[in-house]
């Protein structure tokens, strides 16, 4: 009998929790927000897209259409160059776009109410959860509403907009010498093809290590957004390039190209690569590639053809850059913008804290093994000699020259190096970023022109390849390393958001 009982009981509750309504679900408002990203890259090909048109066919190929569409469409897409090779997306006086998101709120309807600016109601779902709005950089106090029926529930939240203008300025090792779009085309097969620059005049690419560390500073958080400025142009120097018209560029020094594109806007940090020209690197291999001994003989073209011997010159030239970082940091932020050398300028603003972040140049003088390069009538001591007087950031007060002869002779290094006037460059307040010196010429393995699979940029043979202009910069493998240690400087001299 009472097993009977509770058996009908038990029946009667399992009906009971069958029949019984489903309890609705409470309604709640959950909110995220996050910062748009401006550097783009929208076939995550590690490649920044911009809005400056794509070949209408065969971008990545040797041969890419010399016909481009979608420029200017507000519409980023794979493979497209920065807008007039300078921008990476456009700066908008409205502000930065920021996307609020509500999608794991519970309820019918939604709204936002942004610093007290009430929104409209809109349906809660899935295709109709988070909106994107233009906000200026700071903070902003932003509500999420929910509701359901006569129920709503609210969110309340700090909003901290953050944008990092980036400018990049320099020569050919900022600008992404040798690595167009279709590097990869070209270097699978050689011979004749047509680059596909982001600015053919100044050989640009987004290859560059400046433009791959934007790309990495804008993944490495969703709380900040990067937008990137680059002028950065093959064979630039101070006077002709950064703060100088630079003979087939724009027509306007890289700080007035800044100027025209982000107006009076603050920088948040400006990377920079420049000196090689002006101490007369290209003029020295020139020379030393087909003549003997060329530290002690007059070079044969370019700046240091003016100096009795290419060891003079580029003593002499290293021993002017101070005076001309100098006056760059003058135009950054500085009290007097010397352009031309004859005349005066705005300063660019910089935000409080703003990096700037000199790149010392990479090692390319090393075998794997860590051995000096010999390449054409430029020997191992010449490499060496090269080395210490460029690119070893203290070289010590002199380097041991062996002649062509045998004899080994003392050339002074009054000046001490390229490398060593960029690092001194922490007396003008600036970043030097150390690291693409640290990964290649502290290094045991060399990864200079002749390091074979370890090179970390192109040798002489890319001229009898189809890229002469390519010859002892950095490969795509470098510019991986440069921009690595561009990203690492900068992510670390910004201040703390």
């Amino acid at each position: 009998m009472i097993a009977g009982a509770l058996a009908v009981v038990v029946a009667l509750a399992s009906s009971a929790a069958i029949l019984a309504p489903t309890a609705q679900p409470a309604v709640s408002a959950q909110a995220t927000w996050s910062m748009v990203p401006l550097v783009k890259d929208v076939n995550s090909d590690g490649v920044i897209d911009g809005d400056g048109g794509v070949p209408k066919s065969g971008s990545s190929s040797r041969f890419p259409s010399k016909t481009f569409v979608g420029e200017g469409n507000r519409v980023a897409q794979p493979n497209e160059r920065l807008i007039s090779g300078a921008l990476s997306w456009y700066l908008n006086d409205a502000g930065y776009p920021v996307r609020l998101d509500a999608c794991a709120s519970r309820g019918t309807d939604h709204r936002w109410i942004v610093d007290g600016t009430v929104g409209a109601w809109s349906i809660l779902k899935k295709t109709k959860c988070a909106t994107t709005i233009d906000l200026q950089e700071g903070a902003h106090n932003v509500t999420l509403e929910v509701r359901q029926g006569s129920k709503t529930a609210r969110r309340n939240f700090p909003v901290d907009v953050r944008n990092i203008l980036m400018v990049a300025l320099g020569d050919s090792y900022a600008s992404g010498e040798g690595n167009p779009r279709n590097v990869n085309a070209w270097m699978q097969s050689g011979g004749s093809f047509d680059a596909y620059w982001d600015d053919n005049a100044c050989h640009r690419s987004v290859l560059g290590g400046p433009a791959r560390a934007a790309l990495a500073l804008e993944r490495a958080t969703s709380a900040t957004s990067v937008t990137l400025v680059d002028v950065a142009c093959s064979g630039a120097t101070v006077e002709q390039g950064v703060l100088g018209p630079q003979a087939g560029a724009a027509g306007l020094s890289q700080i007035e190209q800044v100027r025209r594109i982000i107006g009076g806007r603050a920088i948040d940090a400006v990377t920079l690569s420049v000196g090689g020209n002006d101490v007369g690197f290209g003029a020295m291999l020139e020379t030393c590639l087909l003549r003997l001994d060329c530290p002690l003989i007059r070079a044969t073209s370019g700046v240091l053809a003016a100096y009795p011997t290419v060891q003079h010159g580029v003593q002499a030239r290293t021993g002017m850059l101070p005076a001309l970082y100098s006056r760059i940091a003058g135009c950054l932020g500085g009290t007097a913008c010397v352009l031309n050398g004859d005349g005066t300028d705005t300063p660019l603003v910089l935000s409080p804290g703003a990096p700037v972040v000199p790149m010392l140049y990479p090692d390319i003088t090393r075998s794997a093994s860590g051995a000096s390069c010999q390449v054409f009538a430029m020997t191992q001591s010449d490499f060496t000699w090269a080395r210490s007087s460029m690119l070893v950031p203290q070289p010590g007060a002199s380097v041991t020259y062996t002649k062509s002869n045998g004899a080994n002779i003392t050339l002074p290094l009054p000046s001490g190096s390229l490398n060593g006037q960029v690092q001194a460059t922490a007396g003008l307040g600036w970043r030097p970023a150390t690291g693409t010196w640290e990964a290649s010429g502290s290094s045991p393995i060399g990864h200079g022109i002749c390091a074979g699979s370890q090179a970390w940029a192109f040798d002489v043979t890319a001229a009898l390849l189809g890229q002469p202009s390519a010859a002892f910069h950095p490969n795509p493998v470098g510019q991986e390393q440069v921009s690595a240690a561009l990203a690492a400087a900068v992510a670390a001299a910004l201040p703390p958001a």
